[in-house]
């Protein structure tokens, strides 16, 4: 058994290059029938999307718990706030707690209350325990506290503690420095709130927000705007030429500013019309790969849909650098040469919105390697010289047998992930093929994953239509074997589908 508090966990897990591996969390398996969230998404989104809330009656009383604590150091305190956290999440407490103690204070030594909660983020395995501990520690000026400093940046490389972390930081005196070494380390939610605390007080700091800090691991638009702003954007425009890398850092925030799906972008910038305008003029430079040529498909794409005056000016711009006669020609051999995957998905998604045929080179690499380019094998099976050979190669390379382990309610594969994700993409497809692929077909019936079951019922539903007759006619196999599967169905709105294909109907899935 594992009695590894958070703190050695993560500071046993960083690398050579100061941060943690993408997969590490300290978050427990979730189970198949659960929807499982990478480390910070949760509080994350609560702060971008939902607000963080609050209860009253649980705020008391963990303010006179850890009262209690600060005077005697026992820990059967902590007991009783490690149970009132089993449902409640820190994000949702944290602040009214913070604002309760500096009203009231009375009594706590506040030696005491750094040297226990330091012991807390530094022992405990509890995270929603720990991030309380982060919140207090934030409650003092401890920039100069060397073993302080040291746990907090180290629980700050998890990004499911760095938000705790870098505003307890941001109330020190030197504090930015310790968001700025932070937002340096970390890709994920982490970067997205060190970013958006952190100053850009030296020109190095702005410097950095500029060429790296937009792009992470979430949704880069969450940090378009405050990249703009804090890393002077419309300044480096201005100049008379940039380097490459400065320009593909550019390209990066104006793409960010251009989805405001997440939060305010462009509409709230107030120098967008100069700034686009500039960004076009350093993009008849600096345009070369596909991955730039992308991201003007993308502000040719905004253009065409914003109601702004100078629209026109934007598009003038994007098809001067869209018309170019060299891209097809580009485009089609990043994707024979296929390597990057952020390259490649560019070529594949710039071929889509400028008619390249890319369907030979991608049937290749589809050929060469099923299960990481699967997510292309329903465009290519449009084709259906392409899609006979890939449900050939379906049956051939993916271990059905295997993935057919009878009846579930998983959301997702608990193994042999890739391949259900595979089978998934290419069921819906079998629609217009009917009697082909049957043993995928069957596959999916029997997944235990409740997409597969509806994947499969999507591609029955298809033969149905498709041939204008009941499924007992088309396949008396397959009707048998969904009439064997009804009876166990555990999903009602699958049930209520197979009940209609049973019935000689085509039921929507």
């Amino acid at each position: 058994m594992d009695t590894s508090s958070a703190y050695e966990k993560i500071k046993g897990n960083v690398g050579t290059d100061g941060k943690l591996p993408h997969e590490f969390t300290l978050e427990p398996k979730h189970a198949p029938n659960q929807i499982g969230f990478m480390p910070g998404a949760m509080d994350g989104i609560g702060v971008f999307h939902a607000g963080a809330g609050n209860n009253e009656k649980t705020v008391k009383k963990l303010v006179a718990l850890l009262k209690k604590y600060f005077k005697t150091s026992s820990v059967r305190y902590i007991s009783k706030i490690e149970t009132l956290l089993e449902d409640n999440r820190s994000i949702s407490l944290i602040d009214p707690i913070l604002q309760s103690i500096r009203e009231d204070h009375k009594g706590i030594d506040p030696n005491k209350l750094a040297d226990l909660s330091l012991r807390l983020a530094k022992t405990s395995k509890n995270v929603e325990l720990i991030k309380i501990a982060i919140g207090l520690l934030g409650l003092l000026d401890l920039g100069n506290a060397d073993e302080v400093c040291d746990v907090i940046t180290t629980l700050g490389l998890y990004d499911d503690f760095t938000l705790f972390v870098v505003v307890a930081a941001s109330n020190w005196k030197n504090g930015n420095r310790i968001v700025f070494q932070i937002a340096k380390t970390v890709t994920g939610w982490g970067k997205i709130h060190a970013v958006e605390r952190l100053e850009p007080e030296t020109d190095e700091i702005r410097e950095w927000i500029l060429r790296d800090g937009c792009a992470n691991g979430v949704m880069d638009a969450y940090l378009g705007l405050t990249c703009a702003i804090k890393g002077d954007l419309i300044s480096s425009l201005r100049r008379d030429s940039i380097d490459a890398e400065l320009f593909g850092s550019i390209a990066i925030i104006i793409d960010a500013l251009l989805d405001e799906g997440p939060v305010a972008g462009i509409s709230k910038y107030e120098h967008a019309h100069e700034a686009l305008i500039l960004y076009l003029l350093h993009a008849k430079q600096h345009v070369v790969s596909v991955e730039h040529l992308w991201r003007i498909l993308n502000l040719r794409g905004w253009a065409e849909n914003a109601e702004v005056d100078y629209k026109d000016e934007i598009l003038a711009g994007c098809a001067e650098i869209i018309n170019q006669s060299g891209w097809p020609e580009k485009v089609i051999t990043t994707v024979k040469r296929r390597g990057d995957s952020f390259a490649f998905f560019c070529a594949c998604n710039a071929a889509d919105r400028m008619d390249i045929d890319i369907s030979l080179p991608l049937f290749e690499a589809v050929r060469a390697e099923p299960l990481k380019y699967y997510v292309h094998m329903p465009k290519l099976m449009r084709k259906p010289d392409m899609a006979l050979q890939i449900i050939d190669l379906c049956e051939a390379v993916l271990p059905l047998d295997d993935m057919a382990e009878g009846m579930g309610d998983y959301l997702f594969a608990d193994k042999l992930n890739q391949e259900h994700q595979c089978l998934d993409f290419v069921l819906p497809e079998l629609a217009g093929y009917p009697l082909r692929g049957v043993r995928l077909i069957k596959t999916g019936l029997n997944s235990r994953v409740v997409r597969g079951r509806n994947m499969a019922c999507r591609a029955l539903s298809g033969w149905v239509k498709l041939e204008g007759k009941p499924l007992y006619d088309i396949s008396p196999e397959l009707y048998t074997e969904i009439a064997q599967i009804h009876k166990a169905e555990v999903n009602e709105q699958t049930k209520e589908t197979i009940q209609k294909l049973l019935d000689g109907e085509a039921g929507d899935v």
